[in-house]
């Protein structure tokens, strides 16, 4: 799901691309090679746009088309509220992906990216998952904040083999895990590549981490236990479609080397976020 800014209709702009669009456009090659493998079946990704302005539907319409996105529906907002399964949403309004949250669905924000990089239509989609508040819930990251480092390493090695908690994208992990099985089962290499990056280290954290995607049945194609370091090494070579974490000043280093990125407002990281931005300037 994405809303009417990631297609802007500004007639002066009219097809203008959102932040999103690289993303969604790689979403619609991964679908298209889907149906030619299996024709009989509907398109695996339902992509909706989202607007509140029914008179424009028809120029969104055409927006939509000339872009190639012709396998875009267009829906008004309570078309979530009408739906009995998770989904992604992405939005540039920070209350509304929180309230995605909140019922169950993977939500993101996304942020204006002018130093964003050029993105060639390779055939594969490449997404970066942070771990902790992402594909884990935030239980480690409560602890690492409130208690320290070492309260943290001690709860990961007493804990190692008790499966964290899911975090808010893990569903859309498992969607594209359901794709990878689709391409597998017709003997076709996947587009699809998944990678974890993360500030915990390989050891004792990464290892817990690890033992959970086990657990659940699930793969990624490559994680990157940083210990601390900066994520945008990484992230520059992978140069995934999108990037979620829910740590602000991750976000912003990867926008700036052009990262397609979303923060994903949930948990502890981001509730010291939207503290220290409600502090009022002295």
């Amino acid at each position: 799901m994405m809303e009417q800014k990631e297609c802007d209709t500004n007639k002066k702009n009219a097809l203008k691309q959102g932040v999103a669009f690289p993303f969604v456009k790689a979403l619609v090659t991964v679908d298209a090679h889907l149906r030619e493998l299996y024709p009989e079946s509907e398109e695996l990704f339902h992509i909706v746009l989202m607007t509140n302005n029914h008179a424009q539907v028809e120029y969104l319409r055409d927006c939509l088309n000339k872009l190639g996105l012709s396998h875009i529906s267009i829906h008004e907002e309570d078309y979530i509220s009408k739906l009995h399964t998770k989904i992604l949403y992405l939005t540039e309004n920070p209350e509304k992906a929180e309230n995605a949250i909140n019922n169950g669905h993977a939500a993101a924000i996304m942020f204006p990216n002018d130093k964003e990089d050029q993105w060639s239509d390779d055939g594969e989609l490449r997404v970066a998952f942070d771990g902790d508040g992402i594909l884990f819930s935030d239980e480690s990251e409560i602890v690492f904040k409130k208690e320290g480092f070492e309260a943290f390493m001690k709860n990961e090695k007493d804990k190692e083999d008790t499966p964290l908690r899911e975090g808010p994208l893990k569903c859309f992990l498992e969607a594209l895990g359901n794709v990878e099985r689709k391409f597998r089962a017709k003997g076709k290499k996947c587009p699809v590549l998944t990678y974890l990056v993360t500030s915990r280290n390989p050891v004792i954290p990464g290892t817990r981490a690890l033992k959970t995607l086990e657990t659940w049945g699930l793969e990624i194609t490559q994680a990157f236990f940083l210990s601390g370091r900066p994520k945008g090494p990484p992230l520059k070579m992978i140069r995934p479609h999108i990037f979620f974490d829910d740590q602000k000043p991750h976000i912003d280093g990867a926008c700036e080397l052009g990262i397609i990125s979303a923060h994903v407002p949930y948990g502890i990281g981001y509730e010291t976020y939207k503290g220290a931005a409600k502090k009022p300037m002295l």
